[in-house]
């Protein structure tokens, strides 16, 4: 008899937890679904991916560092109205040359894979100029900035139509 009221005990602590782990799941994605900063995107019926919007009001993608470095780092310039350091130009060069290789799958558009070579192209340009006169460096900075720009317009667009 003390065996049965044992097990009934731990059955009923089990089912209890269990209970209670799925209901701070459950607060978890209320949470997440009313923070207006935070999307849950279905990839597809297997996949999920949560997607952040960042200081900047940009997104920003937990498995892309490649593109929340170089992300940041030209916002950064565009509030110092473009004044940069060479030492700030030489240290994107490696978070820009991998936005293509390190691009989720799902974000591989080819739409989105042509604004990363324009942001590519443009770096170049930056690059190779890095020790003219200030304000060629300015207006390279400036083309690289609207490049980007166009890079966060289509990934927010892509982003919107996984939303949908």
């Amino acid at each position: 008899m003390k065996i049965i009221h044992t097990i009934s005990v731990i059955l009923i602590f089990i089912i209890f937890t269990s209970c209670n782990s799925k209901n701070k799941t459950d607060q978890i994605n209320i949470n997440l679904m009313n923070d207006k900063n935070v999307s849950v995107l279905n990839i597809n019926n297997d996949k999920k991916v949560i997607v952040r919007k960042d200081y900047y009001g940009t997104y920003s993608f937990k498995s892309w560092n490649a593109y929340n470095v170089a992300n940041t780092h030209v916002h950064q310039v565009k509030n110092l109205d473009y004044n940069s350091s060479v030492k700030r130009i030489e240290n994107l060069k490696k978070n820009i040359s991998n936005l293509s290789t390190t691009i989720p799958a799902w974000l591989e558009t080819a739409e989105i894979l042509k604004e990363i070579e324009d942001v590519q192209e443009e770096y170049s340009i930056l690059f190779k100029e890095k020790n003219m006169s200030t304000q060629n460096i300015r207006e390279n900075w400036e083309e690289l900035s609207e490049e980007f720009d166009d890079l966060r317009e289509e990934l927010s667009e892509t982003i919107e139509e996984y939303k949908a």
